[in-house]
């Protein structure tokens, strides 16, 4: 073979190359499937790992973890997942208006024209295959806008949607939220007001008080409140708190409140301080060590009564732990036994008794004192209910034989109504309608 012949199929291989090549950069590029009416971002979200903003002198970052996403440059503070997702979303749903081809600018000052050559205005979603988004300028009406991904030289025009979420301050994005948890991951909850302290905590059968008693929780009230909680927002940020700062670790509040999770290591707690003249209350968060205002409607929240959490009901009882109940009235006893077959008396009635005693609703609580329990005849009550549980044989936890569940004493009906009852072991008394009596066996 001569040497020219060796020269042109040289030449005709390179050629072949740069064809194919060229051809399946165009063929598999992001680029070529952004025409008029298609989206001009097509991307996963959950691949986004992270969003830069550049808006002339303000940059920042908002990055993805594990806890959701955070101000990472510019300002570290939480950052608000509304914000974040309104972003993308309108990123995914913004249209491509019109498309001008690389092929129809000519030249840099061609493509300085539309205002992309330097864009002092930039986003870029960290995961999707397009570079940072640069925006360019204004169409003469005022509502679309020339953009242009970075290192091309074609244009689109888009709606100005978008470019209106990223020219907003970065205040806007960040978290206004009071807390910031789920709340239904809240196992544990502490309030405190004053000198006094409420905690709860969640078990596997609801909310229970563990002080300043004891007690059940109103499993609906506890969630309404942790709603409105978690419904608290900012309403302006103040400085950040540095933890050198003397000073710095309590504001002068009248509530607090911690929520514990299984996740956090720290609790995040709100302190929030008296309303001043304005309406307004200033709130500490931390662990993010931010102070803001908010509506002085939100101190009550964070400084909630015992009462209106508690259950209201009487006394709850699972009558399957139980295999005996003891009614004793003055001298005489009446034991109701779990047999095989049922209850030795009629099933659905006892199954009642349950019933009555989780419907009947606590008006009043008193001081389980001596002077109160002999005023409502419990020192020697008229009736006594007892649930108990038997064991057949020894076990490490307990011995064989009976076992009380509960026990309820029954009282004298006072003058304007009212029934006591005291459940043993608790400090009070609870006072109850009289009429409870008439569905008592």
């Amino acid at each position: 073979m001569s040497r020219i012949s060796t020269i042109l199929l040289l030449l005709a291989a390179i050629g072949l190359a740069v064809f194919v090549g060229t051809t399946h950069r165009w063929r598999f590029s992001t680029e070529r499937i952004i025409q008029p009416g298609s989206a001009l971002f097509q991307f996963d979200p959950e691949t986004i790992s992270g969003i830069s903003i550049k808006n002339g002198d303000q940059s920042f970052r908002i990055q993805r973890s594990n806890d959701g996403w955070h101000l990472t440059k510019g300002l570290e503070d939480t950052a608000s997942p509304e914000a974040i997702n309104a972003l993308i979303q309108t990123a995914l749903e913004t249209p491509v208006l019109d498309r001008i081809d690389a092929t129809e600018i000519r030249d840099d000052k061609n493509l300085a024209g539309y205002g992309v050559l330097k864009s002092s205005l930039q986003i870029d979603f960290k995961g999707d295959l397009p570079r940072s988004l640069l925006i360019g300028k204004t169409s003469p009406d005022g509502t679309r806008q020339y953009v242009a991904f970075e290192n091309s030289k074609t244009v689109y025009l888009i709606p100005r949607d978008i470019v209106r979420l990223i020219t907003l301050p970065i205040e806007k994005y960040r978290d206004r939220r009071l807390l910031p948890l789920d709340p239904s991951q809240i196992e544990r909850i502490v309030f405190r007001k004053g000198n006094s302290s409420l905690e709860l905590e969640r078990e596997a059968d609801g909310w229970k008080i563990l002080r300043p008693l004891t007690a059940p929780a109103d499993d609906a009230a506890v969630d309404e409140l942790l709603s409105k909680i978690h419904a608290l927002r900012l309403e302006n940020f103040g400085l950040e708190i540095k933890p050198e700062s003397p000073g710095d670790s309590r504001i002068d509040s009248s509530a607090e409140a911690e929520f514990f999770t299984s996740t956090n290591k720290s609790p995040h707690a709100i302190r929030i301080s008296k309303p001043t003249a304005d309406g307004a209350a200033t709130v500490r968060l931390d662990p993010r060590k931010i102070s803001g205002t908010v509506s002085g409607n939100a101190a009550p929240l964070i400084g909630p009564d015992l009462e209106s959490l508690r259950d209201t009901a009487l006394f709850r009882i699972n009558l399957d732990l139980v295999d005996v109940i003891r009614i004793q009235t003055n001298d005489t006893q009446r034991d109701i036994t779990r047999t095989r077959e049922g209850w030795s008396d009629n099933a659905p009635h006892i199954q009642d008794i349950a019933k009555t005693l989780a419907r009947t609703k606590v008006v009043n609580r008193l001081p389980a004192t001596p002077s109160e329990i002999e005023k409502c005849g419990l020192g020697t009550p008229q009736k006594r209910i007892t649930f108990l549980a038997k064991l057949s044989e020894n076990t490490p936890e307990a011995t064989a034989g009976e076992h009380m569940v509960a026990s309820l004493a029954i009282g004298t009906p006072l003058t304007d109504g009212r029934l006591p009852i005291q459940i043993e072991g608790t400090p009070e008394i609870r006072l109850v309608p009289a009429e409870l009596l008439e569905f008592l066996p």
